[in-house]
């Protein structure tokens, strides 16, 4: 019990050392009151080091860098979106039609479905055609229109970037 109690008060103690060391980063030591020593004067002042000069950025690589990584990760992120919707879209598309045409359940498991229309049954495979057909032109506009906005995001990125970046 004694030694659970010290190791907590050994704890408490590193714990408030680690609080006030955090708390006075970056401040400025405070002047100390004068004092006199047995002379009489007082001691000359530390000084104060300058801070360090920020370091050179190349702006231009840093800019590029953060920005083809932005907006790569945002085109990614958006044809995926394309890609969902379309397979959502597609999904429900062939489950209205196949519902429609096929007898009883004869369209389950046809191995029809997106990116393969060639299964054996006819039914199915029309309404897997017939749903391509349909959502192509939408799915592939979607995925044109977002990689054909990549240069547009690299523009204001870099412009943003390049204004807020300061040569060291």
């Amino acid at each position: 019990m004694a030694s659970t109690a010290a190791a907590l008060n050994r704890a408490l103690v590193a714990a408030m050392c680690v609080v006030l060391l955090h708390s006075s980063m970056g401040q400025q030591p405070t002047s100390a009151p004068p004092c006199h020593n047995n002379t009489g004067q007082q001691p000359a002042p530390t000084p104060v080091p300058a801070p360090a000069p920020a370091p050179a950025v190349d702006c231009t690589s840093y800019c590029s860098s953060q920005c083809q990584s932005n907006c790569t990760a945002n085109m990614g992120a958006d044809l995926a979106r394309c890609d969902a919707d379309y397979a959502t879209n597609f999904n429900g598309c062939y489950g209205y039609c196949t519902n429609r045409t096929c007898p009883g359940k004869s369209c389950d498991h046809s191995g029809c479905g997106i990116g393969n229309c060639s299964c054996k049954n006819d039914n199915a495979r029309g309404c897997c055609q017939e749903c391509s057909d349909i959502l192509s032109s939408t799915y592939f506009q979607c995925r044109y229109f977002i990689e054909r906005t990549v240069p547009r995001c690299m523009n204001s990125c870099m412009n943003d970037c390049n204004e807020k970046c300061t040569q060291g």
